[in-house]
């Protein structure tokens, strides 16, 4: 393999791991945020059953005070006994008497249903809240993995851009530029392997005479893959 052609394999490969530890640096906060959504949610139900059950209890109390309410009301009719004159007064003095009863009991009957659903809705939301922590705590530690990965990929980022800018310098400019281009247009991929005459970059065969001038290891022009144009390489295999 020529010397150019070693050299743009070589850029090829770093520029390639250059890629790969962008593309991870790139998504991981992505991965963060899905999971900081996901908690998001589970919090979103503690809250609606939180809620619930702070409307459930004050639909109990006003339930409460009501009760209260219409036994100060019959404590008033009653002490208006000592009033009455007649029978007919003291019917309609019972009937009063037994409408707020009747008020009462409904009241009381609803009070102990609010104190099954107030229950019962604590217990869901005691449920949600241990998910809530569940979820932080998954949260917190896949943060730190993100961390982790995050500063490992910066690290090796950094240690192959220096690679990558000492091997530039070795490489003649307008090689380097056409690298460049070639690189740009195809989506990361300038310098590719051909085996049994076929591109690896867009697996389209190649000519049989150009494999043969691509095998030949000698300083030639760069030979570029007719389809799509990328700089075509041969390996020798042994076997």
């Amino acid at each position: 393999m020529q010397e150019d052609i070693k050299l743009l394999v070589q850029l090829q490969e770093i520029d390639s791991v250059i890629i790969k530890k962008k593309a991870i640096i790139d998504l991981l906060p992505t991965k963060l945020l899905a999971a900081e959504q996901s908690l998001k949610d589970v919090q979103l139900l503690y809250d609606k059953e939180r809620q619930k059950c702070e409307q459930l209890e004050k639909k109990k109390k006003e339930k409460e005070r009501a009760v209260e309410d219409i036994n100060g009301k019959i404590d008033k009719i009653k002490i208006r006994s000592s009033e009455i004159k007649n029978n007919k007064e003291y019917q309609a003095h019972l009937k009063e008497i037994e409408t707020f009863d009747k008020e009462r009991y409904a009241m009381e009957d609803e009070i102990i249903s609010l104190m099954e659903a107030v229950e019962a809705a604590n217990k869901d939301m005691k449920a949600a809240d241990l998910k809530v922590k569940a979820e932080k705590d998954k949260v917190e530690a896949f943060k730190k993995e993100v961390e982790k990965e995050i500063a490992e990929a910066e690290k090796d980022l950094s240690l192959h851009k220096s690679k990558r800018a000492d091997l530039t310098k070795t490489i003649d400019t307008d090689i380097y530029n056409e690298y460049m281009t070639i690189f740009k247009a195809g989506r990361g991929i300038a310098v590719i392997e051909a085996r049994d005459e076929i591109c690896q970059g867009c697996n389209m065969n190649i000519p049989p005479q150009m494999f043969v001038e691509i095998k030949k290891d000698k300083d030639s022009e760069v030979i570029r893959c007719p389809q799509c144009r990328r700089i075509l390489y041969w390996v020798e295999k042994n076997d």
